[in-house]
C-alpha cells in the first residue's frame, strides 16, 4: 500500500518546526529537501521565524580552529574542531579572529589577504579578496541591512592605520569608503564588539546603547560585551577599587525604541579575572561562563563559571587559544540564512 504524499505547504510547516541542526541529519534523505534546505532562501527565512533557536558554543584554539564545546560541570568537552578548506590551498584555513552574525561566522586571518564569510551548519562560503587594500592591522565586522524581508549583508573594515574605514556591499561584490566611523582602538574593539539584530556594537557610537548608570556616576568600567539569547545585549562592569564586578542586560533590543538595563549580577571574584575575558551569559540560571587566557605556567586556557552564590568553578579548556590574544568564545545559533551573491544571487562557495 503506498501511502499519500502530504501537501507541500503542509511538509514545510512541519519541517520548520524541526530544530535546525536535525534537518541537517535529513538532507540525505530526500533529494526535494536537500534542495529546500540548501537553496531555498524563502523556506530558510520561515524557518528562521517559526524554529525555536539552539545555541551552541564555540571557542577558537591556539590551531586556529573553531571547536564546538559542551559545558557539563565539573567536566567541559571540546568536540571536534569544524572543518573550513581554503580553496587556494586545500588545507584548513587559519583563523585568527572570528565573528558571529546571524548564523554565519565572519573568519579572518592577519597572514592571508582574503577573509571568509561562513555557515558551518550548510557549509556555505564566500570568499573575499582584499588586494592591495590589505594589511595586518585591518579587522572586520559583519552586519545587516534588515529594513526588507531580505537581509543585506555588509562588512566593515578599518584598521589601526587611521586609513578610510570601508564597507563591503554583498549584493553589488563592492567596496566604498566611509568617513564617520573611524574606531580608537581597533583591536581592543574587535574583540569588545557583538552583532545583534544586524547592529555592531562596541564602547564607542555605532550601534550607540547608552551604557548603564554605574559606569556614568560610580566608577565602574565596562570590560566586555556580549549577546543573550540573541535578543539583548549584556555588559560587564568592573570597580577595580573594590574588585566587584556586575552583570548588566538590556530589554529585548528592537522591541521599543528606550533601551533600559537591569542588574543581573553582583561578582566578587578578584579584579583581573574578568579583565578582558570573553564570556556568555544564562540569564535564567543567573550563571556566568567565560575564558580566560592561561597564567604563566599553566599550560591551558581556563573556563571559569559563577553564579548567584560568587563560587568559582574552574575547569581546563582542553585547548590552547593563539598566543598572545584573548581567548574566544562565542555563542553561535545554527541557521539555513544563505549568503548572499551581487545581482541576489545565492551560492554554494566561491
Amino acid at each position: 500500500m503506498t501511502l499519500p504524499e502530504l501537501p507541500k505547504d503542509l511538509v514545510e510547516e512541519i519541517l520548520c518546526l524541526v530544530p535546525v541542526t536535525s534537518l541537517k541529519r535529513l538532507r540525505s534523505t530526500c533529494k526535494r529537501w536537500n534542495s529546500l534546505f540548501k537553496d531555498d532562501k524563502r523556506f530558510a527565512r520561515k524557518h528562521t521565524d517559526k524554529a525555536a533557536k539552539q545555541y551552541l558554543p564555540l571557542m577558537l584554539t591556539k590551531n586556529y580552529r573553531i571547536c564546538p564545546i559542551n559545558v557539563n560541570t565539573p567536566s567541559l568537552e571540546v568536540k571536534n574542531e569544524l572543518s573550513l578548506l581554503d580553496p587556494h590551498s586545500a588545507a584548513q584555513f587559519n583563523i585568527d579572529r572570528v565573528f558571529h552574525c546571524d548564523g554565519l561566522l565572519l573568519c579572518t586571518s592577519q597572514k592571508e589577504s582574503r577573509f571568509v564569510v561562513w555557515n558551518p551548519l550548510t557549509g556555505l562560503t564566500k570568499w573575499i579578496e582584499l588586494g592591495n587594500r590589505y594589511n595586518e592591522g585591518m579587522a572586520f565586522v559583519l552586519g545587516y541591512d534588515n529594513k526588507s524581508c531580505n537581509k543585506s549583508y555588509k562588512i566593515l573594515s578599518f584598521n589601526f592605520c587611521n586609513k578610510d574605514s570601508e564597507i563591503y556591499e554583498f549584493s553589488s561584490d563592492s567596496w566604498r569608503v566611509i568617513d564617520d566611523i573611524k574606531p580608537r582602538h581597533y583591536l581592543e574593539y574587535s574583540r569588545k564588539c557583538v552583532s545583534l539584530k544586524g547592529n555592531t556594537y562596541w564602547f564607542e557610537k555605532f550601534g550607540y546603547v547608552p551604557l548603564p548608570r554605574p559606569c556614568q556616576v560610580h566608577g565602574f568600567e565596562a570590560s566586555n560585551l556580549s549577546v543573550v539569547r540573541d535578543e539583548k545585549l549584556s555588559v560587564l562592569l568592573e570597580d577595580g577599587s573594590t574588585s566587584k564586578t556586575e552583570v548588566w542586560v538590556t530589554n529585548k533590543i528592537g522591541e521599543t525604541n528606550v533601551v533600559s538595563w537591569s542588574k543581573v549580577l553582583a561578582l566578587y571574584p578578584r579584579a583581573d579575572f574578568w579583565h578582558g575575558a570573553s564570556y556568555l551569559l544564562n540569564e535564567e540560571k543567573k550563571v556566568v561562563l567565560c575564558c580566560k587566557s592561561k597564567r604563566w605556567m599553566e599550560e591551558e586556557d581556563k573556563v571559569y563559571i559563577v553564579g548567584e552564590d560568587n563560587k568559582v568553578k574552574i575547569m581546563d579548556s582542553g585547548v590552547y587559544t593563539i598566543e598572545g590574544s584573548c581567548p574566544t568564545i562565542l555563542n553561535y545559533i545554527p541557521s539555513l540564512v544563505q549568503i548572499e551573491r551581487a545581482g541576489g544571487k545565492r551560492k554554494r562557495g566561491d
